[in-house]
């Protein structure tokens, strides 16, 4: 019997309809909003409602949403190197094909043995927790399922190899010859730090591995708060701007909490915080590290996880 891969993500709206979706189950998602279910139902009906037509305007502006495209591919990759023997799909927590219903369908079909491999690389309670509430929701209701995961690789060699490799990659096109690494990783609310989530310390572990095997000097930040609550510092905008000081340095900006292109690498970095370093910094040397749709490293990295298994 076939074993089950799925690569895990957060969703891919293909859209407008799908935007909204997208954002109401974001919104009810107690990952993402640490709140009695009325509460999240009522602030994932205003928001979902007040924001869908917005924020869908942005996936048109950098031309649909790219996170499918590499899902689909790093699957199909995936697939090649495990063989028949194996069967991977990509899913999603807000937008089809949803991870319940997936591993419901193939349940169906005879399939229970299943692992899912998170494609966040650095765990925390808002991303990583909220596939975790997927398995264990669908896991109660089918019995015999199995189901082992895969919740982060953070410093993990392979995860270190590949953004070297990118990063060179940047430097060299772009013939930087002062480098300076801006990471740049997806902000979370201070609350989920406070509440014991270890997601800000693993990013700092992943800037300092991959800035010590470049021998790069390096800072961190973090983009994309939503809301008037604070989240986790400094933001990316404002370590910009202490590095844009000394003009000397060519600005490398590297997403690092990311393995896929998605709305905030191809729009809050690349329509907003790079051209700011431009235009309002003046910053004569910055780029952004783009990622691969798929990429050989990471893939053996997965196929690794699961022939270790």
């Amino acid at each position: 019997m076939k074993r089950v891969i799925l690569l895990a993500n957060m969703g891919a709206p293909l859209s407008e309809k799908e935007m909204k979706v997208f954002l109401k189950r974001m919104f009810n998602d107690k990952a993402i909003i640490y709140a009695p279910k009325p509460v999240r139902w009522f602030v994932s009906e205003i928001i979902s409602n007040i924001r869908y037509k917005s924020s869908w305007k942005k996936y048109q502006q950098i031309g649909g949403t790219p996170l499918q495209r590499s899902m689909d591919a790093m699957a199909i990759d995936l697939q090649l190197l495990l063989g028949n023997d194996y069967l991977v799909k990509s899913v999603y927590s807000y937008s089809p094909p949803f991870i319940e219903n997936t591993i419901s369908e193939l349940y169906t079909d005879g399939l229970k043995d299943f692992t899912v491999i998170s494609m966040y690389p650095q765990a925390s309670f808002s991303t990583t927790g909220s596939l975790e509430t997927s398995i264990h929701k669908v896991k109660n209701l089918l019995p015999g399922l199995k189901i082992h995961f895969y919740e982060d690789y953070y410093d993990n060699q392979q995860f270190v190899n590949f953004w070297v490799e990118q990063i060179n990659k940047s430097i060299s096109k772009n013939k930087l010859e002062n480098p300076y690494l801006l990471f740049s990783s997806h902000a979370i609310p201070q609350s989920f730090i406070k509440r014991g989530d270890k997601y800000a310390e693993k990013m700092e572990i992943s800037a300092r591995l991959v800035a010590n095997a470049l021998h790069l000097p390096y800072s961190l930040g973090y983009q994309s708060k939503i809301g008037p609550t604070p989240w986790t510092k400094p933001y990316t905008v404002d370590v910009l701007k202490e590095i844009s000081i000394d003009k000397n340095y060519d600005v490398v900006v590297v997403p690092l909490s990311f393995i896929n292109e998605n709305l905030e690498t191809r729009y809050d970095l690349d329509t907003e915080l790079i051209p700011f370093g431009k235009n309002d910094l003046n910053i004569s040397n910055i780029c952004r590290v783009e990622i691969p749709v798929s990429d050989r490293i990471l893939v053996e990295m997965f196929n690794n996880f699961i022939l270790k298994k």
